[in-house]
Formats: C-alpha cells, structure tokens, sequence
C-alpha cells in the first residue's frame, strides 16, 4: 500500500537506479539512513525474511545481524540487519544505510511492537497463508494501521507461505483486510506481495519495491522543502 508511489513506467528505471553502485566515494558522498520494519502476526514468516535478505544482500551487510529468539525459536525481542548501498541522484554521491527490523508478534509483546517501530521509515507486513491464522493476520493488520497512519509511514503487503496446502485464497486475503481486489494498484506496485520466505521466493522485490517508495518518496520531500 502505497504512501508516496511512482508511475508504472518509471518503476522499472527507478529500480535501476535504485539498484546500482557508484564507484566514487570520498569528499562529495553523504549519508543517508533508513529504518524498514518488518510487521505481522506471530510465526508469519517475519525472522525468515531477515534470513534470506542477510543471504540476498550478503555482499552488502555492514554487520552479520542478530536475532533475540525465545528457547522455542520464536522472535523475543527483534532482529535487526544493517544493508549499506551507494546511490547516485542529481550528480550527487550518496550512501545509503539501511536498518532492516523484525518485530514479535507474539501479543503479550505489544508495547515493544510500538517501540520497534519509532522511526520507521517503511514497514513490510508479512501476512500467514494459514486459513487459521486469518483472525490474527486482521488483527495485526489494524495494529499496523493505527500504528503507522499516524506518522504516515509507507508499507507494503506480503502474503508468505503460498506453498502451504489449503493456504488462504489471495482475494480472501484481501476481501477480509479492507484491500482492493485488483493485482496492483494504478501506479504499478502490487497490492498484495505472494511469497514463500523459506525458499526465497519474492522476497527480494518485495523489499526493493518499498525501498524505492521510501527513498524516492525521501527525495521528493528534500526537493519540495527547497
């Protein structure tokens, strides 16, 4: 769900500049950081998508992460990524520093899931595919939406685990979250993000579709104020 979005025709070049590395660094270079955070109910698939984007990004990592789980395996507290990138924009060498956080949904938790997300600058919500799991998905999803309204922070939408047998139909999905039935919105980005976090499948785009929303979205903002 976009809060500042792009054109569609302008998405696939965004993301190539997006994506691309300057060469030069030194005197001109500034830096730029942002916080991403990942939100959604208990063991929706939040701590795998931090493990495969310390895979995807492994040439990039400025730390290796930590993760604070329960004896069970289960989120305690939250994980945390730093992503660093270089970025170019108006002939101006940037590098960008991105924090990438989980949050517990476990709902004894709730008052660290406000504390994890102050200073968000964009938020993932992993949805469960589990049929069972749909009343917790909605609930987290109100969290998330009283939570970031507020401060205006963009997010997108993930649906993880596609492969589980009975998973949730995607326009049930959306039907119960207050989303629009279509597959994207009018800008390009998809309302609803299919995945499957263990094998990796569309986690990344995911990710870079929301990074171009925030630093783009940045941009235009340091652009209006001048």
């Amino acid at each position: 769900m976009s809060g500042t979005s792009v054109k569609s025709d302008e998405i696939e070049k965004k993301r190539n500049a997006a994506s691309s590395k300057s060469s030069i660094r030194g005197k001109g270079e500034q830096l730029i950081q942002f916080k991403i955070v990942y939100w959604g109910p208990g063991e929706s698939g939040k701590t795998t998508n931090f493990f495969r984007l310390r895979e995807k990004f492994g040439l990039t990592t400025i730390s290796k992460g930590f993760s604070i789980e329960t004896t069970d395996g289960r989120t305690l507290w939250q994980d945390s990524l730093f992503l660093s990138f270089d970025f170019t924009f108006a002939g101006q060498y940037y590098k960008i520093i991105i924090q990438v956080v989980t949050c517990t949904g476990q709902e004894r938790f709730l008052s660290t899931r406000e504390y994890v997300l102050d200073g968000a600058d964009g938020i993932v919500f992993v949805g469960d595919s589990n049929a069972e799991k749909m009343e917790q998905n909605k609930r987290s999803f109100r969290e998330l939406v009283s939570f970031s309204n507020e401060k205006q922070v963009p997010f997108v939408i993930q649906l993880n685990k596609r492969d589980l047998e009975g998973a949730v139909r995607m326009d049930e999905f959306k039907k119960q979250l207050g989303l629009p039935p279509d597959v994207q919105y009018p800008d390009g980005s998809l309302v609803v993000y299919p995945a499957n976090a263990l094998k990796g499948d569309n986690i990344v785009p995911c990710f870079e579709d929301l990074m171009i929303e925030v630093i783009y979205g940045y941009f235009k903002d340091q652009c209006n104020s001048t």
